[in-house]
């Protein structure tokens, strides 16, 4: 119970993280523009937001070493 807590505890930090933020809203804003500017189908917009959330992940993780 106490590493469910403990995960919990560790998502809403990263969730909450201004850089995780910015990064989320980057991708969404760049995957929106290319599905109604151009049309893209599912197929190529599910891995970039996939690819989004990876990047972001990294980006936290990176910055919470320094």
């Amino acid at each position: 119970m106490q590493n469910a807590a403990a995960s919990l505890r560790e998502l809403h930090r990263l969730v909450t993280d201004d850089g995780f933020a910015l990064s989320m809203l980057a991708v969404v804003g760049f995957v929106t523009i290319l599905t109604f500017g151009f049309g893209a189908t599912p197929e190529v917009v599910a891995p970039l937001l996939i690819l989004g959330i990876a990047t972001a992940l990294a980006e936290r993780k990176l910055h919470a070493k320094k």
